[in-house]
């Protein structure tokens, strides 16, 4: 039965998981960006800052799976604001270790670990929760307003940031780390839910047997199957351009390749945040949704896959528009995707997506490091992005009927 639309979007629940999306947001930008800083300032070595973030992602392809069916069995409330909890105690720990500039390779290591474990937790447990906290008709502007949250404080916080960061060192940004931590926690503590999906947990079910439900379930379902193997291609290509963005300017700009680095990553951010208004605003008609998105994802291979060959002024008019389409790739593709799974299967299926997206940027992360000791920079990415066309052409247009089934619905 289907619901009544509700009033509006803005309920108890929907405003507080929102409140604490923020708060954790603006903790998270800059820790993410005062530790890429600290060890590449303290080892002074690329190799040493490659490792220490290729050891970050291990947790992101062995745990996505193990932890989908833990999420689908037990209340989804609890593990957020349990894992804030937690997280909150462990910054106040590290900021007391380091308050006087502390610093040893392996404990960042192995913090970066312990995060990497919590971060996969969190994200597979808010994308299995966050849609039912949205309030029936609203799921477009729920995931506008959440697709939001990130860029806006990549804007506004990474200045602040770089500035404590530079007066006051780490420890202070992970002591605040802990504070914002601790008040997201306490909001989440107040959502009001009955979370249905724990009544449909079989106590006595394995995590094999759960595993092979999910499996079961994608192997049906061949629309939401086709575009989840898209993205492995998708996200594939989308790291080559990621990878040699910087080294390009720096190639061909020299002594201004941070600035022009860092105005385009402005006019992509300005392009999320004005795709983002834009779907708040305006409802995508159901019958539409399927034929948006493929233009978006072919709109997105051939912009990324170009965008090298142009002058610099084209270059940011380009990005604003990747960024732009990235917002709508997001929020179509969420909206439709997380409504469809039954809520007490999405932990799992959404495990299943994060691995299988996780493995396609770390090849397009590897293999473009490999091709560009040997080939142009613009034709590696045109190359990938070539490549993902091609399975642009084969399973989203090759399965169009079944992938419109679950794009074609209102949300």
């Amino acid at each position: 039965m289907t619901q009544p639309i509700a009033p509006t979007l803005w309920s108890r629940n929907f405003t507080i998981i929102t409140i604490g999306t923020i708060i954790s947001a603006i903790g998270g930008v800059g820790i993410n960006f005062a530790i890429g800083v600290l060890i590449f300032d303290e080892t002074q070595s690329t190799m040493l800052t490659a490792i220490f973030a290729a050891v970050s992602m291990i947790p992101h392809f062995v745990l996505p799976m193990i932890v989908g069916p833990f999420i689908d069995r037990f209340p989804r409330r609890k593990i957020i604001y349990t894992s804030d909890f937690l997280m909150a105690a462990l910054f106040l720990m590290i900021a007391w270790l380091t308050r006087d500039g502390y610093f040893n390779y392996l404990f960042y290591m192995a913090m970066s670990l312990v995060l990497g474990v919590n971060g996969v937790i969190y994200s597979i447990t808010y994308e299995s929760f966050f849609p039912e906290l949205i309030p029936a008709g609203h799921i477009q502007k729920g995931y506008t307003v959440s697709s939001l949250i990130y860029p806006l404080s990549a804007v506004l916080v990474l200045p602040i940031a770089s500035w404590v960061f530079k007066e006051f060192g780490v420890g202070f940004l992970f002591f605040a780390e802990a504070i914002l931590l601790f008040t997201a926690a306490v909001f989440e503590t107040q959502i009001k839910i009955v979370e249905h999906h724990v009544a449909h947990a079989k106590p006595n079910e394995g995590m094999k047997a759960m595993l092979r439900e999910a499996l079961a379930y994608l192997k049906d379902e061949h629309g939401l199957r086709s575009v989840f193997i898209y993205f492995f291609f998708l996200m594939m290509a989308g790291e080559g351009l990621n990878v040699l963005l910087y080294p390009y300017f720096q190639q061909t700009a020299g002594v201004d390749a941070k600035t022009m680095f860092s105005f385009l990553m402005s006019a992509s951010t300005a392009g999320r945040l004005i795709g983002g208004i834009a779907h708040y605003v305006y409802k995508i008609p159901a019958k539409k949704r399927f034929a948006i998105a493929a233009i978006v994802y072919f709109s997105l291979n051939f912009l990324n896959g170009t965008l090298l060959y142009f002058n610099y002024t084209v270059m940011l008019i380009l990005q604003f528009m990747i960024g732009f389409l990235s917002i709508n790739s997001f929020n179509i593709r969420m909206s439709a995707t997380q409504s469809y799974v039954p809520p007490e299967k999405r932990g799992r299926i959404n495990g299943f997506y994060h691995i299988l997206t996780t493995v396609g940027m770390l090849i397009g992360r590897l293999l473009t490091g490999y091709l560009g000791e040997h080939f142009a920079y613009p034709t590696i990415v045109l190359a990938l992005n070539l490549m993902s066309l091609v399975a642009f052409a084969v399973i989203i247009m090759g399965n169009r009927k079944s992938i419109a089934a679950v794009y074609n619905r209102t949300v």
